[in-house]
């Protein structure tokens, strides 16, 4: 159980950073990604603005998480804890990541539609490099 919830916050953690809308400049993992589909401008500026609204998304998101992880450190110095409140705050920030998972892949499935046939098998290569990657 532990080793699901430290996977799936270590691939949270990756798709914050490899999207992250803070950092203005093109970074070159993304600018390889782009580069090896081979899109166009016009598939450039849409990948942008679903990016950035995808991460409008999910800052709320990874915000609830880190607030079931901090009210449950909160604790760590109650000896007398009981496992239902560990289970109950480990369940919250597992659920609030399953349904982030859910939608980044429904994000990438989106963006799927947007390109051409000659396009896909880079797209879903590249995809799933990036996504399966995280888990190494």
């Amino acid at each position: 159980m532990l080793l699901v919830i430290f996977l799936v916050l270590t691939n949270l953690a990756l798709v914050f950073f490899a999207f992250s809308s803070s950092i203005k400049t093109t970074k070159p993992p993304e600018n390889q990604f782009r580069k090896q589909i081979g899109l166009s401008e016009k598939q450039e500026k849409l990948f942008d603005e679903r990016k950035d609204a995808f991460m409008k998304a999910m800052k709320p998101r990874w915000e609830e998480v880190n607030k079931f992880k901090d009210s449950l450190y909160q604790h760590i110095g109650d000896e007398n804890l009981p496992d239902s409140v560990i289970e109950h705050y480990t369940k919250s920030w597992t659920e609030v990541n399953r349904q982030s998972d859910i939608m980044l892949f429904k994000h990438f499935k989106e963006l799927r539609k947007e390109l051409n046939e000659s396009q896909l098998k880079a797209y879903d290569s590249a995809v799933n490099k990036m996504v399966t990657r995280r888990r190494r």
